[in-house]
């Protein structure tokens, strides 16, 4: 009997912990999205300016990508760049 009590204890705390999980997945996921719309955004614009000045496909896919990246990283930590 106490096994199968010690079992069904289990079996709540694993369906608990699985249930834990898809709540801070769905909270990650939303977190997320805000900072992958803000890089499409900043890349996107970089791209088109970086182009319009003559740049190359390949340099400005680089330089946008690096500098939007550092942008996002920075905007995660709270850190302002100048």
């Amino acid at each position: 009997m106490a096994k199968k009590m010690i079992a069904v204890f289990f079996m709540c705390i694993v369906v608990m912990a699985a249930l834990q999980f898809a709540t801070a997945n769905e909270e990650v996921d939303k977190y997320e999205a805000k900072f992958d719309a803000k890089y499409k955004s900043c890349y996107e614009t970089c791209e088109k300016e970086c182009l319009e000045n003559g740049s190359g496909q390949t340099f400005c896919e680089v330089k946008c990508d690096e500098d939007c990246d550092e942008k996002e990283k920075a905007d995660k930590l709270h850190i302002e760049l100048h």
